[in-house]
């Protein structure tokens, strides 16, 4: 009987990941890789609360792209955040209304996202309210987002400021339990905006 052929081991490598410049170059847990190159372009998800250590970020899920690898640190940026679906799941209450609305917003310096708003009310609101709301909350993302560059729209969205803006209009039109980005996706091309944070399209070095 011939005998088996040993299979060659592929060394790997841990790459540590590195926060966005916006989100303080954090250091986080490590990948592990049989060749850097392979990590350029993955999603690597954690949560808000391992960058800030802050308990009442332990909802939101944070989606980071690698995009450039240099020795042992693989970069990212931004690429979106949704909140955990057990604390979305939370927030709707019997005998209440949870207004969900969508728009696609674009920086100053020209990154497009898309974005998810939820309003929870402190009872049920009629279909009139519901339209308010809505309209309410894309007059201030249409006018607020284009005067902002990418990092501060991330520290707005991901911090609370753009929530509070929007519930400092809605709660006009009736009670508000909570306004939330409940979500945001990157929609321009993420080397593009590798470029215009790290200055250069992906490295990836042995």
């Amino acid at each position: 009987m011939p005998a088996k052929k040993a299979r060659k081991r592929i060394k790997k490598r841990a790459l540590t990941v590195i926060a966005p410049d916006s989100l303080g170059s954090v250091e986080l847990l490590p990948i592990v890789v049989s060749n850097p190159e392979s990590a350029i372009m993955r999603t690597y998800e954690c949560l808000l609360y391992d960058i800030t250590e802050d308990i009442q970020h332990q909802t939101i899920k944070l989606k980071l792209r690698i995009v450039r690898v240099d020795d042992d640190r693989a970069y990212t940026i931004y690429a979106g955040h949704e909140y955990l679906r057990e604390y979305l799941r939370s927030l709707v209450i019997r005998g209440t209304s949870y207004v969900d609305m969508i728009r696609d917003v674009e920086t100053k310096d020209g990154i497009r996202y898309r974005v998810r708003i939820g309003v929870f009310t402190v009872m049920r609101i009629n279909t009139s309210r519901k339209k308010a709301i809505r309209r309410l909350a894309f007059e201030y993302l249409d006018s607020r987002v284009p005067e902002l560059d990418n990092d501060a729209f991330i520290k707005e969205v991901l911090f609370g400021k753009t929530s509070a803006d929007i519930l400092a209009r809605v709660k006009k039109i009736c009670p508000i339990r909570h306004v939330g980005v409940t979500k945001v996706k990157l929609l321009t091309d993420p080397m593009k905006v590798a470029e215009m944070v790290y200055g250069s399209s992906s490295i990836a070095s042995g």
